[in-house]
């Protein structure tokens, strides 16, 4: 038996552009807007170094853009330390450059920006509420953000589907009707479990998130002029 994801069903960004308009969009924040999650991978491998040890392909793979707990009690068993000191460790580090030289990815800031003007946008982020909103005001996008959902605002972080049904009900939406943008494979497994149309645009090398449609960056072509067909319900 083959161990293979089943195939996706027809949704409709199997067509590209889609001739389906969103009712609302849902954004992932590390490693799909900003390289914040990048530099968390790296802090971590540092981290592993420093203490002469390291994580399998696989085990690193599984855990990018997993919550800080998933992350902090796999690094705790690689050093062989209290999870409780390689958290207070691995977070104080993380928490000290969280704002500095925040570096936007390619064409997100702009996309968001401008389907915020036509739609209403939510960001969904398994980092704590105290981190995802100093990355949203230092990104200069806190004011366009209709919704912000951070980990403690769910019982479940991703990859299970809470965070994105908390914020298409937050919008006011079916999750059915709304787009979701992700780069890991553990938020495309969250948006896909949500029901959620999704558009995955990996960053972090060796990532490879099931979505019915990839791109390459957010500054696609032919997603800025699908973007500017949409109709406003603002």
């Amino acid at each position: 038996m083959s161990n293979q994801p089943a195939p996706l069903p027809s949704v409709p960004l199997d067509r590209w552009p889609p001739v389906w308009t969103p009712s609302a969009v849902i954004f992932d924040c590390d490693g799909l807007l900003v390289d914040t999650e990048g530099r968390w991978v790296l802090l971590q491998e540092d981290y592993l170094a420093r203490h002469g040890a390291a994580l399998d392909p696989e085990a690193r793979r599984a855990l990018t853009g997993r919550a800080a707990e998933i992350v902090v009690l796999a690094i705790a068993e690689a050093v062989g330390k209290d999870p409780q000191l390689v958290g207070r460790e691995l977070l104080e580090e993380h928490r000290s450059t969280i704002g500095e030289k925040l570096t936007p990815l390619p064409g997100a800031l702009e996309t968001l920006r401008t389907i915020a003007g036509v739609k209403p946008v939510a960001v969904a982020s398994n980092s704590p509420r105290e981190m995802l909103e100093v990355k949203l005001a230092e990104l200069g996008i806190a004011d366009v953000v209709d919704v912000s959902i951070a980990i403690e605002d769910v019982a479940a972080p991703k990859p299970s589907p809470e965070m994105y049904l908390a914020a298409a009900r937050a919008l006011g939406a079916d999750p059915a009707d709304c787009l979701g943008f992700e780069d890991s494979e553990t938020g495309a497994e969250a948006a896909l479990a949500a029901g959620l149309q999704l558009i995955a645009v990996p960053s972090i090398p060796g990532q490879d998130p099931r979505a019915p449609r990839r791109l390459s960056s957010l500054t696609d072509a032919v997603l800025a002029d699908w973007i500017a067909g949409w109709g406003s319900t603002r």
